[in-house]
């Protein structure tokens, strides 16, 4: 078995699309798989993929109901022992060695983890880190960025995405793995560079994906928010203005 599968997912975005496809595909590594779930963009995106046929391990382009829908249909299409979702314009780190260093840590069944440095406009704004090890609390009241997450195959056994969320079900599924004890690896080895221009990020939508993230707290997991969030008055306002529409 392969022991990475690397699943990218675009829509209209040709650009960012090309720059993932050509970090990937730079690497040395042979242990990996490359696969790209299009959601039938009208962009040009789909004749890209069919001139870069023979260095894609597999690649769709169909329409779809959102990011989640996607993403689900790379894990199912995927072979690898480990999954990595790097997204349209987000890139591995320039270092065609950066797969083979990754791959010698990943030896547990386990969501791991790593810092992650965040562009702009093609130039790289900084790094975030996430402490060596988590806990409930920080799980529940943050998010680890998804292109800075490798996932065992076995974290997804009968366990997919929820496609109801437009915005925030890789945190949604990080806080549940975390509550049903899987575990958590810090992996000091940054690989990733995350793009800032992508969908969640911007302006009004990364506002309206706080919101759902909230709104999904409060509903699915009311015990955990009354425990994290019951005396913030200010988390409370602001979920009292999600439903009753005032926002």
């Amino acid at each position: 078995m392969l022991k990475l599968s690397i699943i990218t997912i675009n829509y209209n975005d040709i650009q960012g699309l090309q720059k993932t496809v050509e970090s990937v595909v730079s690497q040395s590594s042979n242990d990996f798989e490359f696969l790209v779930i299009d959601g039938g963009s009208t962009d040009g995106s789909s004749e890209y993929l069919g001139v870069q046929n023979k260095k894609l391990d597999y690649w769709i382009s169909e329409k779809d109901r959102g990011i989640y829908h996607a993403m689900n249909k790379g894990i199912r299409a995927s072979s690898g022992e480990y999954i990595l979702f790097l997204n349209s314009g987000d890139v591995l780190l320039d270092d065609t060695e950066i797969l083979n260093k990754v791959v010698l840590h990943l030896d547990q069944q386990a969501l791991y983890y790593s810092p992650i440095y965040l562009s702009q406009n093609n130039i790289i704004k900084n790094k975030v880190d996430y402490p060596v090890n988590i806990n409930e609390r920080f799980v529940f009241t943050n998010t680890i960025c998804q292109q800075a997450v490798i996932y065992h195959t076995s974290v997804f056994n009968n366990n997919f995405f929820d496609e109801k969320l437009k915005y925030i079900s890789d945190w949604k599924m990080h806080f549940s793995l975390f509550k049903s004890k899987v575990k958590f690896i810090h992996l000091n080895i940054p690989f990733a560079i995350y793009d800032l221009d992508g969908l969640t990020s911007k302006g009004e939508t990364k506002y309206t994906s706080h919101k759902e993230r909230l709104k999904t707290q409060f509903l699915d997991f009311f015990l955990y928010f009354l425990k994290y969030y019951g005396t913030n008055r200010r988390v409370l306002f602001r979920l009292l203005k999600i439903f009753i529409r005032v926002d």
